[in-house]
């Protein structure tokens, strides 16, 4: 099956890995949401064919159709725990799958407020908070300023992941979105190594 043949006008198709760029996901994850999910593609000879208008406009969708609160998603048993607080269910998921193939455990939270609850009554703190900015209810600024008033959850390090153009949060590491996962992959290792001399030290 081909394409529709487009004029100088028509919106470029574009590939799996121009969408996952764009979405700031991985590749497998796209594949998931074309194959179970109904992200809309066209299927050219081997390779899938998208259009990034359709593509933002399913991911809207998705946004609209699903309650920002969820059960607390929990990965295969590792060593390390990362507690992922986005708003947005689809990047959650995929930054999830991430922690846990990199061997460690996620945590999930749909925004600040569930995070602090997920935080209070959990008897094991992570050892890496992955945070958004921008999300309803108790955002990643009041998160933020939460945390450092408290002692038991203060020393606890953030990267922050948002599309904001001036941050303005200090003590953490900063991510643009969309997420560039080798980034991400790279600043987690370093973050959690890190984590785990100073536990050392302090032990």
């Amino acid at each position: 099956m081909r394409p529709p043949a487009r004029t100088s006008n028509a919106e470029p198709w574009v590939s799996i890995q121009d969408v996952a760029l764009h979405v700031g996901v991985r590749k497998d994850s796209i594949y998931r949401w074309i194959e179970g999910r109904g992200l809309p593609a066209t299927k050219v000879g081997k390779l899938w064919k998208l259009k990034l208008s359709e593509v933002d406009a399913w991911m809207r969708a998705q946004r609209e159709s699903v309650p920002a609160s969820e059960p607390p998603r929990r990965a295969r048993a590792a060593s390390r725990l990362v507690l992922v607080v986005d708003d947005e269910r689809l990047i959650r998921e995929s930054v999830c799958e991430l922690v846990s193939d990199l061997g460690h455990e996620a945590l999930a939270a749909a925004d600040g407020e569930e995070a602090m609850a997920l935080l209070a009554g959990s008897a094991r703190l992570p050892d890496l908070i992955l945070l958004d900015l921008k999300m309803p209810g108790v955002d990643g600024w009041n998160f933020r300023a939460r945390q450092l008033q408290d002692p038991r959850l203060a020393a606890i390090p953030v990267i922050v992941v948002t599309a904001a153009r001036e941050p303005g949060i200090e003590g953490t590491l900063v991510l643009k979105k969309p997420l560039q996962l080798d980034a991400l992959t790279a600043a987690i290792r370093e973050r959690l190594d890190a984590r785990t001399i100073d536990q050392g030290a302090s032990s």
